[in-house]
């Protein structure tokens, strides 16, 4: 089974490292280490000689920007003995700003490049953006309102109140995203949120006190009003645009009677693997698009339609 986009088994967090503060602080002035930047959400690009390749930098060129010390860090982790450090450039920096421009860097989302980058680089990109959007969802106490401050390598929070000193972890939400087959051919649906014509499998977050199983159950009966049976999992993959966890489930649906629920989605239809294959459907004026590359949605699809070759 192919590994999972944004997930590279190259990386290792170390964790043990979180806690010894003067190691820390000596990554962040080698040379060799790679600082991925976070900009509002959204990572830096280069067209190169018609590549697209990410903006990291090393610690020199971030002396530019940050000429007495570097900005607010997360230590990501090594990777091929590399030492990989996310840095929030979002604030308003005149020098960094100005670089921008001059050299015509592409500001963009992560997922419009993935497929196409380096594994380890792509993996370090979404995990830096997940943990500065945690961080920036978590600058104050949920339980006391104090501030918080980073601390253990940016992987935790921490209330500023002696009285309180909560600590606060990173946040993931899982979610079932699932294949629904009947006989011959698959269930999708699509939400008007998705890109125009793309269909793609059903899915929703898992609530408190409900197992995956339950949860895949009960969203697929309220956007479609399909019940299934013999549900197997799949696979995984972490999506931090901004923080999920996918799980990845095939279903058999017991009936291909659908009632949707319009409130929940725009349409959903079934698919036979040769319309699949040629991304044709007579109910679809113009043709449709299958979900990214990247995501796991399109793995399932994908999965299905091999199990026939």
């Amino acid at each position: 089974m192919t590994q999972p986009f944004y997930a590279s088994s190259a990386i290792n967090r170390h964790g043990d490292y979180r806690n010894n503060d003067r190691l820390l602080n000596s990554i962040t002035t080698e040379k060799n280490t790679k600082f991925v930047p976070y900009y509002n959400g959204k990572n830096l690009f280069m067209n190169i000689n018609e590549n697209i390749n990410p903006i990291i930098f090393n610690q020199e060129q971030l002396h530019d920007f940050f000429p007495d010390k570097i900005g607010n860090t997360i230590f990501l982790g090594v990777a091929n003995t590399l030492n990989y450090v996310g840095i929030d450039l979002s604030t308003p920096n005149q020098k960094f700003d100005f670089w921008l421009k001059e050299n015509n860097v592409i500001i963009d989302d992560l997922r419009k490049y993935g497929p196409i980058l380096d594994d380890i680089e792509a993996s370090f990109l979404a995990l830096s953006n997940g943990m500065f959007f945690w961080q920036k969802t978590h600058k104050f106490c949920g339980s006391c309102g104090f501030q918080n401050y980073s601390t253990e390598g940016g992987f935790v929070m921490k209330c500023s109140n002696d009285k309180c000193g909560k600590s606060h972890f990173p946040r993931t939400d899982p979610a079932i995203i699932t294949l629904i087959s009947f006989h011959d051919k698959v269930l999708l649906g699509r939400s008007p949120r998705f890109p125009d014509c793309m269909y793609s499998t059903l899915a929703g977050f898992v609530e408190p006190g409900e197992s995956l199983e339950q949860a895949l159950e009960r969203e697929v009966f309220e956007e479609v009003g399909i019940k299934v049976k013999n549900i197997k999992y799949f696979n995984s993959q972490p999506w931090p645009f901004p923080a999920s966890l996918m799980l990845g489930f095939f279903a058999e649906a017991i009936n291909d009677q659908m009632t949707i629920d319009y409130d929940e989605i725009e349409d959903a239809q079934w698919f036979s693997i040769n319309e699949l294959k040629s991304l044709q459907h007579p109910s679809i004026k113009g043709g449709f698009k299958l979900p990214r590359v990247d995501s796991i949605a399109r793995r399932l699809v994908d999965t299905w339609i091999n199990s026939f070759n």
